[in-house]
């Protein structure tokens, strides 16, 4: 009975394990589709909505530079601060245009804009966002459907920019929010691996105690055995000496017989379901020892997919996920016990130059070096992460807004000094760096991440290769 207990229990475990490894490897499958969704969605990003503004600036002369700056930034995915920041020079440069129209009589900007040879512009748009729009609907969920067909009937129905400006901003939210659920949804899967470990580990010691139980149970049966026969020894010897009761001597001779047999029968009874136990219990170490063995490799799979999700395959820097993990968590100590946190954001100059110019190759090794060589810079503590394209950011606990910039500064200096030599050309490489403090009033990263962004921008518009303090 207790052999087929014990098998059955084996099976059961089987079973549930094999269930789990089922489950496991559904949601990795699930997270590569998703991770190949979340690449695809920032490809699209990048490449149509730069286009739109690159539909309004071809063939025009007048325009200001700060458009080109836009579609750059669009490009490598900046922050949605500095593209506001850029919307907003925009929106200067066509308020002096306007004034300046205004005293000499000539059309404006925005009247040449929807005259003439920008007739078109509300079509082309409109052309631009259905081809989002549609390729949205191959990548984004069933759920996302009645969303994305409504929106093409509201940019079909559009005849001003005002309109289209509404409907941009529900596709940019879109977007964003689908972006942000895919970094839930990784972390779900790593939760779940661990989940998983601790419910394996934890049956395996209940078994363990089960046959530690068994053990003490049999124990007392083997010391009443030993005890027993001990007595009946004795009483032999007894009878032996009273010469003079032959009666009584048979009488308790059969009855000590009797019980010698009982015990003799009782002990192999348990010697036998001793050796049961033990084989059970070489069968479950057998087991669990295979069972441990794949766990161990589905838990270093888990880790080496946690550090895929968190390690930029390029450069060897933390990615983008870590560093949201790791600035929220310094914000979090912020707002609870006032510990000071700073912020770089590192942007490459003319990085677009040089990948023109030399090539990707040579453009990777060029991030690979400012990894590098910023990372001598750091301290014990400090985090650095590649936060897309040619931007890095630095999160630096405990040091405040003087410290951030002197460092700063040593990057700064250090990168300067980085030099390849490419068929007989000399090529350098300078960053722009933003430097911030977290304050008062920040309640979300975001907070501290804008005022670091839009200082880099600022050091750009200064002269590049400097170092701005917001």
């Amino acid at each position: 009975m207790a052999d087929t207990t014990s098998v059955k229990k084996i099976y059961e475990l089987r079973t549930e394990i094999e269930r789990l490894q089922s489950q496991k490897d559904t949601l990795i499958k699930e997270l590569d589709q998703t991770e190949e969704n979340l690449e695809t969605s920032q490809k699209l990003y990048q490449r149509y909505l730069p286009l739109i503004i690159d539909l309004l600036t071809e063939g025009r002369s007048g325009f200001p530079p700060v458009l080109n700056e836009l579609s750059a930034a669009f490009k490598k995915g900046s922050s949605t601060v500095k593209i506001e920041y850029l919307f907003f020079k925009f929106h200067e440069a066509m308020l002096k245009e306007e004034q300046a129209a205004t005293k000499t009589g000539g059309p404006s900007m925005l009247a040449r804009l929807l005259k003439g040879p920008g007739h078109h512009l509300i079509e082309e748009q409109k052309q631009g966002y259905l081809e989002i729009v549609n390729a949205l609907k191959t990548t984004l969920e069933i759920s996302h459907m009645e969303t994305l067909n409504a929106l093409t009937k509201r940019i079909l129905k559009t005849r001003d920019l005002k309109s289209m400006g509404n409907v941009r901003d529900d596709l940019f939210g879109l977007l964003l929010n689908h972006i942000a659920g895919l970094g839930a949804d990784r972390d779900k899967i790593a939760q779940f691996v661990q989940e998983i470990v601790k419910r394996i580990l934890g049956m395996e010691e209940l078994i363990g105690q089960s046959f530690s139980y068994a053990d003490e149970v049999l124990q007392p049966g083997e010391g009443f055995d030993t005890l027993l026969t001990g007595e009946m020894e004795r009483l032999k010897t007894d009878l032996d000496v009273a010469k003079t009761l032959d009666e009584l001597k048979a009488q308790v001779s059969g009855t000590l017989l009797t019980i010698e047999e009982a015990l003799k029968r009782k002990v192999a009874k348990e010697r036998m379901i001793k050796e049961v136990a033990e084989k059970n219990r070489y069968v479950f170490q057998t087991g669990f020892a295979r069972f441990k063995k794949q766990l161990d490799q589905a838990t270093q799979y888990s880790r080496e997919l946690e550090q895929k999700l968190n390690q930029d395959p390029l450069t060897g820097a933390f990615n983008r996920r870590a560093y949201n993990k790791r600035i929220q968590d310094e914000l979090d100590r912020f707002l609870q016990y006032g510990d000071i946190f700073s912020l770089l954001v590192i942007d490459a100059d003319k990085f677009k130059d040089v990948n023109d110019t030399y090539g990707h190759a040579i453009g990777d090794k060029c991030l690979q070096e400012i990894i590098k060589r910023t990372a001598t810079q750091l301290k014990e503590g400090d985090m650095l992460a590649r936060y897309g394209g040619e931007e890095f950011v630095v999160v630096m606990p405990e040091t405040d807004a003087h410290n951030a910039k002197k460092l700063a500064e040593r990057i700064r200096q250090t990168i300067a000094k980085i030099e390849f030599i490419y068929k007989n050309d000399a090529v350098t490489l300078t960053v722009s760096i933003g430097a911030t403090q977290v304050k008062e009033g920040d309640a979300v990263p975001q907070d501290v991440f804008d005022r670091a962004d839009v200082a880099v921008y600022k050091a750009k518009e200064g002269g590049r290769n400097r170092v701005v303090l917001n």
